[in-house]
């Protein structure tokens, strides 16, 4: 199994606090109940589950378990998910809005449940979630927001002034009986308690191609007779999810802070702002800051935002050098909420979850609840507000994701347009998407001189990808793919990796 662990692009301030067990790598074939694609919190909740219901499962995660998308993430436990009620109220009605807010607390409450009854050392620390704001045209939002939530039965209250940051806000939403804690602590030691007795955790091990009662990796098969993909946006073309959830990146920052702040905090305006602490092992306390979104593959803003974060952090909470930089990505459902369940209401299909909108902790514990419902042939009641087949792929899809390539191709090149022709161009440290023989590279010249470089054109179908100078990865604009330098694939919808064209 290919080392990862100190890769650019897999150095979070999570994954480098975390011991955690290896797993194999899947060799030959081998016949479970259920299949599951990806190793995070959706996948590994979602086994752990199955087994509690008697169902035997193997999960296949490509890389390392827990420290993709759940080890880049900010790691809330919150069913406060900044200025959201009012919102799926007026999209779904008031009864699903509530059904939503209900699911989120049950998600907070079954982690907890979860690492106390398997022992696992996650760091859960009670903490009050905080959205706030310092502009006035938001104010009349966060009172909104307050009555919602309150009419759901969640549990919000209106604060202003002081509410334990460094500076006063003119309003904010308060949630009581929140928490926050280590993610890959957290999966990693719910995914230790999976294998045995017919169930198994594989590493790894890439699907490559798959069915809905098979899938097949490099190394063997798992034939199943339902298949899970947690894999943050289904692999591939299914359910066409790519042009329902859009990528979207953040940057996130990590380090020691003088001043602690008593809560989990996220702004309403822009710059974004979400932070929240950890103490580590030596009682220092860490800031994890994430800053604005942006889309994947935009190095100038992504560069922009770093800097930003890391000024906010240093001015507001006496930070010290800033230890830990890394880009997170996430998908925004075209509705407001989630798609999770079958992918398909008509004959076969895959369980799948995606589009959680940054909010994937309390969200991805609930898609696994709902999977684990659905392929055990039990109903949910919260799939009223879920349902993955609720969005039907529109008619003229595919002119979409054309039109959707050919934006990305402008956006990017015009980025380009300012940068190196050719490799001798390159200085040490840079990258480039240039036009070599008629085809577009992707290439980066390391601090050595050495030259890496790929394929511009994702595999997934089609755009052009964006270099990532903080992970130091390509990352596609249009439905947030990422590939290391090498080509490799990070995580999909991609599965295939960008052609290689030179090393050297």
């Amino acid at each position: 199994m290919p080392d990862v662990t100190g890769a650019p692009q897999n150095r979070t301030y999570w994954n480098e606090t975390a011991a955690v067990p290896s797993f194999p790598q899947l060799s030959g074939d081998i016949e479970v109940d259920v299949a599951i694609i990806g190793g995070g919190i959706v996948g590994i909740t979602t086994a752990r589950l199955l087994k509690d219901m008697g169902q035997r499962v193997a999960v296949i995660e490509a890389r390392r378990v827990g420290q993709q998308v759940t080890g880049k993430s900010t790691a809330k436990m919150s069913s406060q998910h900044g200025i959201t009620y009012q919102t799926l109220e007026q999209k779904f009605g008031e009864d699903r809005a509530r059904l939503y807010g209900e699911a989120q607390e049950w998600g907070i409450r079954k982690i907890a449940e979860l690492a106390r009854q398997y022992g696992i050392q996650a760091d859960i620390e009670p903490m009050p979630a905080f959205t706030y704001t310092n502009d006035e045209s938001y104010v009349s939002q966060i009172e909104k927001e307050v009555e919602v939530a309150q009419r759901l039965g969640l549990p919000a209250t209106l604060m202003r002034g002081d509410i334990g940051l460094p500076f006063d806000v003119l309003a904010a939403i308060r949630f009581d009986n929140q928490a926050q804690f280590h993610p890959v602590r957290y999966v990693a030691g719910l995914a230790a308690t999976v294998p045995g007795d017919g169930s198994h955790v594989f590493e790894g091990s890439r699907a490559v191609n798959w069915e809905p009662t098979r899938v097949v990796t490099g190394q063997g098969t798992v034939c199943a007779r339902a298949v899970v993909m947690a894999t943050h946006l289904p692999l591939g073309q299914v359910g066409m999810y790519y042009a329902m959830a859009y990528p979207k990146a953040e940057p996130v920052v990590a380090a020691p802070i003088g001043r602690v702040p008593p809560g989990m905090y996220k702004n309403a305006e822009q710059p974004g702002h979400s932070i929240r602490t950890h103490r580590n092992e030596n009682g220092q306390v860490y800031g994890i800051l994430a800053g604005t979104h942006f889309k994947p593959g935009h190095p100038n803003e992504e560069q922009e935002y770093i800097k930003e974060i890391e000024a906010w952090l240093t001015e507001n909470f006496d930070a010290g050098p800033i230890e830990y930089r890394w880009i997170n990505e996430d998908y925004t459902p075209m509705d407001g909420a989630p798609f999770i369940g079958w992918s398909s209401s008509v004959g076969d299909g895959y369980l799948v979850a995606t589009g959680f909108n940054a909010w994937g902790i309390s969200n991805g514990t609930v898609a696994a609840q709902i999977i684990a419902d659905l392929a055990s042939g039990r109903e949910n009641p919260w799939l009223d507000v879920f349902d993955a087949t609720r969005v039907k792929p529109v008619a003229g899809a595919k002119e979409f994701v054309q039109g959707n390539a050919e934006a990305a191709s402008h956006l990017v090149g015009g980025y380009l347009s300012r940068k190196p022709k050719s490799f001798d161009e390159l200085e040490p440290g840079h990258a480039a998407i240039m036009k070599i023989d008629g085809e577009n590279i992707a290439a980066f010249k390391d601090e050595t001189g050495k030259v890496h470089a790929v394929s511009a054109v994702c595999t997934h179908i089609g755009c052009l990808v964006g270099w990532n100078a903080t992970d130091r990865t390509w990352d596609c604009p249009c439905h947030g793919s990422r590939f290391e330098l090498s080509g490799e694939v990070i995580h999909g919808p991609a599965t295939q990796p960008l052609g290689s064209k030179i090393t050297g």
